[in-house]
């Protein structure tokens, strides 16, 4: 297979490797990001500037990334990002493509869809996915050109996940409460609800990648062919310095079993440490499938909303996706007072090995 390592020329056009310490390059990518989201979903959160820049220089741990730009006459006009697993599920990858709104329809968006083709076949991948914004009733109309584009390229949509919105006082605190005093009820006496934000702490670090390691045999993943992984405690302390080292706060509330001592429910939101970035994200929310049936997700979410009010005043909204088929999590969603917004697609392409 053709390994991309070096730049490629294409009727003028450039396709070079980004390196974080390309200054100008970088900034021209962001640029590239911040018309494309002008123009597509400005409703949804802007890019953030120092969390993009900081997390090409801090990859996940357990992925391995590169980053394209497409560059005409001196200028960046379309960015790739591309991202492989690097512990399991060693046959995926995933991708994204972003061209700046002034030059689509010229055949880039193509040209870097060859290139991550050759990048990660070159690396043995066999199963390769490309997501774009779609709409959703009851959301904001998207435009279909993304749809359309990867079903060119013969992706097919293999995960559709909706995107809603939820301002951080979108129930009355007296809704609120009464939402709270039934989930404790629920929950009973059983386990101990625990909160912190920043670093999981150190004795609860084991149990954490424990109930980590469950995520993507629990939640539905469509037509993608991802594998459960393993997390340890070597790489849940390695995503915790990256998200340090991309100034990512993390609030995060778990509980905690009383009688095995094991966490067996988790919810977190990722906050820009940025006082003025308005905008947070929930993270992955899930009950140990022996727990459930104790309103845990609902309490969970319930207090981690009130510790990011608390603590972080300056966040107006947090911002959710949910595979279309979650119908649980999605309940929890609109009963705290999420809406949608639009929606995504995963689209797959899979290739011989």
């Amino acid at each position: 297979m053709p390994q991309v390592t070096a730049d490629v020329h294409t009727d003028g056009m450039e396709i070079i490797e980004l390196d974080p310490a390309d200054g100008d390059l970088v900034s021209g990518a962001f640029d590239v990001m911040t018309a494309a989201h002008a123009v597509d979903h400005p409703e949804n959160p802007a890019p953030h500037r120092a969390t993009f820049v900081a997390g090409l220089s801090y990859p996940p741990p357990d992925e391995d990334e590169a980053h394209f730009v497409a560059v005409e006459d001196g200028q960046v006009r379309a960015l790739l990002g591309i991202g492989m697993p690097n512990r399991g599920n060693l046959h995926f990858a995933w991708a994204w493509i972003i061209v700046h709104p002034e030059h689509r329809r010229k055949g880039i968006g193509s040209a870097l869809v060859d290139t991550y083709v050759a990048y990660a076949r070159g690396r043995g991948r066999t199963e390769l996915t490309l997501d774009t914004h779609m709409s959703w009733e009851g959301g904001l109309e998207r435009s279909k050109a993304g749809q359309l584009f990867n079903e060119h390229h013969g992706f097919k949509l293999a995960l559709t996940w909706i995107n809603r919105r939820c301002a951080v006082d979108a129930l009355d605190a007296a809704t609120e409460q009464a939402l709270l005093e039934k989930a404790e009820a629920a929950a009973g006496d059983e386990y101990e609800v625990i909160s912190w934000i920043g670093r999981t702490p150190e004795e609860l670090v084991e149990t954490m990648a424990r109930i980590d390691s469950t995520i993507l045999a629990e939640v539905p993943l469509g037509e993608l062919g991802l594998e459960p992984e393993t997390i340890d405690a070597e790489l849940k302390n390695a995503k915790a310095d990256r998200n340090e080292a991309m100034g990512m706060k993390i609030v995060q509330t778990v509980a905690r079993h009383r009688g095995t001592g094991e966490v067996v429910a988790n919810t977190c939101v990722f906050i820009h440490d940025d006082g003025e970035f308005p905008d947070a994200y929930q993270g992955i929310t899930i009950v140990d499938k022996d727990h459930r049936g104790h309103r845990l997700g609902l309490l969970l979410k319930i207090v981690n909303v009130r510790l990011v009010r608390e603590n972080f005043p300056h966040i107006r909204a947090i911002w959710t996706d949910n595979a279309d088929v979650n119908a649980p999590m999605i309940d929890i969603n609109v009963t705290l007072g999420y809406e949608i917004v639009d929606a995504g697609g995963e689209f797959s392409r899979k290739f011989e090995a």
